[in-house]
């Protein structure tokens, strides 16, 4: 018995469907990247944009993904671009706002004394708040000589510390000599001194930086005028104690508190 003969036309010819992979989405790459970017919110507020723009190019790839069937590649990266995002934005602003409330709260008061002590005559101790806290005096020294010394022999004590050494002389008499002190020492209590703001605070070379800015109101020529004195200071690391304290580094006046530092 003979086999039918088979015809070429005659065979099934089955063929493999083959699906094209799902292209990748070109701002899921773009979200990702500014995402991973997004944690330096915490060193700058100008760096805040990160975040931001993390969530705006996350819509439109969200977007751009769901236009494709299947859906582009990127959801994946988009959603930890979220969440790095999300850890940016609120973590960075908090932490400013926090740090910026602690030194304000630790320099202000040392800034409003030195200006109290300038009104009040005594360059001297203002003086001392000037130097490094590593090699700065006391400025009442009968607080570590157990009674020691009363008032009038700790004010002996610090103007003699700084007669005594040239080199400190010297830094003295520039001191007294800046506008905005000598301008203190004269007016003393004629003078009304108010806090105006504080419109610079960063971080240099390892130390923090604030500016204080403060206003002068006095009379002259029986005018009323007003001046702003800019203080500057800096946080420094005390030697052998894991402690910092302030020091005041400038003193500027006047200076123009709308366009200050500029």
């Amino acid at each position: 018995m003979s086999l039918p003969e088979l015809k070429p036309e005659g065979i099934l010819r089955v063929e493999e469907e083959i699906v094209p992979s799902p292209p990748v989405s070109v701002l899921a790459i773009i979200c990702t990247v500014v995402g991973l970017l997004s944690p330096l919110a915490f060193f700058h507020p100008v760096l805040w944009i990160f975040p931001a723009a993390t969530v705006v190019l996350a819509f439109f790839a969200v977007r751009q993904i769901y236009q494709h069937d299947p859906p582009a590649v990127g959801k994946g990266g988009v959603q930890l671009a979220l969440l790095l995002a999300a850890f940016g934005g609120l973590g960075g602003p908090t932490y400013t706002f926090t740090v910026r409330g602690i030194l304000l709260r630790e320099s202000r008061p040392i800034a409003d004394q030195f200006m109290a002590l300038l009104q009040q005559g005594q360059p001297h101790k203002a003086y001392q708040l000037t130097r490094d806290p590593n090699v700065r005096l006391p400025i009442d020294p009968r607080a570590w000589s157990g009674g020691v010394f009363d008032e009038d022999a700790a004010d002996r004590f610090l103007w003699d510390a700084v007669a005594k050494d040239s080199t400190t002389r010297e830094e003295f008499e520039g001191f007294v000599n800046r506008f905005g002190v000598r301008l203190l020492l004269e007016l003393k209590d004629q003078a009304r001194v108010r806090y105006y703001s504080s419109p610079v605070l960063q971080r240099r070379f390892g130390n923090y930086q604030v500016h204080h800015l403060y206003a002068v109101t006095y009379e002259k020529d029986g005018r009323r005028r007003t001046i702003f004195v800019a203080i500057q200071m800096e946080r420094r690391h005390l030697r052998n104690v894991r402690a910092a304290d302030w020091v005041i580094t400038d003193v500027f006046a006047p200076v123009n508190p709308d366009r200050y530092p500029g």
